[in-house]
């Protein structure tokens, strides 16, 4: 049987929240034989992450216990700045020429995608799997390098390595990690009960109600 396509949603998790795992709940429905893993970064040359990676990571362990997904942890202990496409390349190798890798990311990311270091190779190495977003409601802007590559059928994404890109209709849920730590008080049903439930010993994220403010 051929090797099923590895999954890799990456994120700083801070905290990982139900959209989350919405969107690999998502992928697993049309990629039943996938492997999903969570991608953890180390930090995004483009964000700031002030919740250290031993938290990050143990939040994920609790939120992915008693599911069929993974945590992947090539980028979490590395040394900042880290690169996705130095990661795709580093996991190809690993990988193969032939085993499928498809990455995750919203329409934000692939919108903004002339803003990634050598973006222009990260289909060499991999598939996209797009997810609108709800606070944007347009059209899709590819990169005009990648408007090529669009597919419909998500199907397809398994029959090759890497080199296509498929825009999921389906909107995850509008959940913010910013308003998670800023909020933690009235963000309860947004993540899962044991990421609640470590916050409280942990003390990470604020626990006020945006009408404090």
């Amino acid at each position: 049987m051929k090797n099923p396509p590895l999954v890799l949603i990456g994120g700083s998790f801070d905290p990982i929240h139900l959209g989350h795992l919405w969107m690999a709940d998502a992928v697993a429905q049309l990629l039943p034989t996938a492997c999903i893993k969570f991608l953890p970064t180390a930090g995004s040359p483009l964000k700031h992450t002030q919740t250290s990676a031993k938290h990050r990571l143990a939040m994920l362990r609790l939120a992915l216990r008693d599911t069929p997904y993974q945590i992947d942890r090539h980028e979490i202990y590395k040394k900042q700045p880290v690169y996705t496409v130095d990661t795709l390349q580093q996991i190809r190798h690993q990988l193969g020429a032939d085993r499928p890798l498809i990455f995750v990311m919203g329409q934000d990311s692939l919108e903004s995608l002339d803003r990634w270091k050598n973006y222009q190779h990260l289909l060499v190495y991999s598939h996209f799997w797009v997810f609108p977003r709800s606070s944007i409601g347009q059209p899709c802007r590819f990169p005009p390098t990648f408007k090529s590559r669009y597919t419909q059928q998500p199907d397809l994404l398994t029959q090759t390595a890497a080199g296509l890109i498929y825009l999921d209709q389906r909107t995850p849920p509008c959940i913010s990690s910013t308003k998670i730590r800023q909020h933690l008080a009235t963000s309860r049903p947004l993540v899962p009960k044991r990421i609640w439930e470590y916050n409280q010993s942990a003390l990470l994220y604020g626990s006020t109600s945006s009408y404090e403010y």
